[in-house]
């Protein structure tokens, strides 16, 4: 459908993003999915399976942390960056709590994953200005999977800090407490790491839903996609229930937010988004959540 039935919620819009860089990775308020195993999306970290996919539900204030993990290379260009909202206590260094997250949790979707190491730690994190030092255990230098992944790696580690503190615009990194000239042999990382270009590093299309995935029938997420044109599925297994089309705010190369509504009866499903190829209508980009439509 061209436009939504009836508005999202204002708590699944404020997961969605409505920019690259800054604010979009600020959600107040916001839920976070229930936790999940991981799946492989790309090749194994060494020992991620001890990892807690979440830690104990924190009391007091919190905040929500945008964290980045890297998706399936599903599509034409290779290994790209999700986004997961995950709570947080409200105190300490917002950067080196999401760093935590990023190293030692899993992420709720299992499609996402991670190539950091088990045990690679976070020995600080510093300021310059609008750098943010971060000294990483030298456990970070293990693992690897071929240049574009490591490119993934890094990308997620710049996206995570700089959403973590958007006053941040690049990151130097330390292994050990020295600088380091590359992570796994492929990028240079004796420069000031920055965001690259949104159309080169996200995934060009993020479905997004709450905390244990309850919906009433209205969802959304952001895309770069070919027209702004986002398709969208609800499955019950392999059976399609409904199916539509959704228009993004802007068509790429820029990134828009995008909303869809279902009416199906209530119960459980999985909800897909995608790209349909412009040559062959084939599915590109598939982002996928399980939910319950109430």
């Amino acid at each position: 459908m061209c436009s939504p039935l009836r508005l999202l919620p204002a708590l699944l819009l404020g997961l969605v993003l409505s920019a690259c860089g800054g604010d979009e990775d600020v959600a107040n308020p916001v839920t976070v999915p229930s936790p999940t195993p991981t799946a492989s999306a790309a090749p194994a970290p060494t020992s991620r399976a001890s990892a807690s996919p979440t830690a104990t539900a924190p009391s007091g204030p919190t905040t929500a942390r945008a964290v980045y993990w890297l998706g399936a290379a599903d599509g034409p260009r290779g290994p790209r960056l999700y986004r997961e909202f995950v709570r947080r206590p409200d105190q300490g260094d917002p950067v080196r709590d999401a760093l935590e997250v990023m190293l030692t949790q899993k992420p709720s979707d299992p499609d996402y994953t991670s190539l950091w190491a088990d045990g690679t730690t976070v020995r600080g994190v510093t300021r310059d200005g609008s750098v943010a030092v971060v000294d990483l255990s030298a456990a970070a230098r293990t693992n690897g999977g071929g240049s574009a992944f490591e490119a993934a790696t890094v990308q997620q580690l710049v996206h995570t800090v700089t959403a973590a503190d958007p006053s941040l615009t690049g990151v130097r990194l330390r292994i050990d407490g020295r600088p380091t000239e590359t992570l796994w042999g492929a990028v240079d990382t004796r420069r000031t790491l920055t965001r690259a270009p949104q159309a080169d590093v996200l995934a060009p299309v993020w479905l997004d839903v709450p905390q244990g995935g309850s919906i009433d029938g209205a969802f959304g997420g952001a895309a770069t996609v070919f027209e702004a044109t986002v398709n969208w599925q609800v499955r019950q297994g392999e059976r399609v229930v409904d199916e539509g089309f959704s228009t993004a705010s802007v068509g790429a190369p820029e990134r828009g937010t995008w909303t869809a509504t279902t009416d199906v009866p209530p119960g459980d499903y999985e909800l897909w988004a995608f790209e349909s190829s412009a040559e062959d209508g084939s599915m590109l980009w598939v982002d996928t959540k399980r939910v319950t439509i109430t």
